[in-house]
């Protein structure tokens, strides 16, 4: 499988931002869900195929048809996620997948064993975090 050097994941709104204008690591929390069934929780992603992904990732629009990402996106490099996967603490927990679907070729998942406990996650999260290379505005 192909893989872009960077993805981007969307913020939704600025309860993801902090005081001080920073991204909070909760943006990277992993909730579980019914919808996996081999043993990973997903959190959804773009692929930075091209540069058309920013202004794409910045339109899209809810069941709502209302701006999805409101407070803007950020983007990390792909290879953070696999340097925080060797680490000892975290070790084979995170991965990432090429998962495109109706209306967006883009789209991917960072992934999470779901077993992993919650204070790891949190910890996976600030990691995560703080990998961010960029905070993309959305001009609304």
């Amino acid at each position: 499988m192909c893989y872009a050097n960077s993805y981007i994941r969307g913020v939704p709104n600025d309860d993801f931002i902090t005081p001080d204008g920073r991204i909070s690591s909760h943006l990277f929390y992993f909730y579980p869900r019914d919808e996996r069934t081999d043993g990973w929780l997903e959190q959804s992603i773009n692929w930075l195929d091209n540069k058309q992904v920013i202004e794409f990732t910045l339109n899209q629009k809810n069941n709502k048809d209302e701006i999805k990402f409101k407070s803007g996106i950020v983007k990390l490099p792909r290879n953070e996620i696999d340097r925080l996967n060797q680490q000892p603490t975290i070790k084979g927990l995170l991965s990432y997948e090429r998962c495109p679907i109706i209306n967006n070729p883009y789209h991917g998942n960072l992934l999470l064993k779901n077993n992993t406990a919650k204070p790891t996650m949190k910890m996976i999260a600030a990691g995560l975090a703080l990998t961010i290379t960029a905070h993309i505005k959305n001009n609304l």
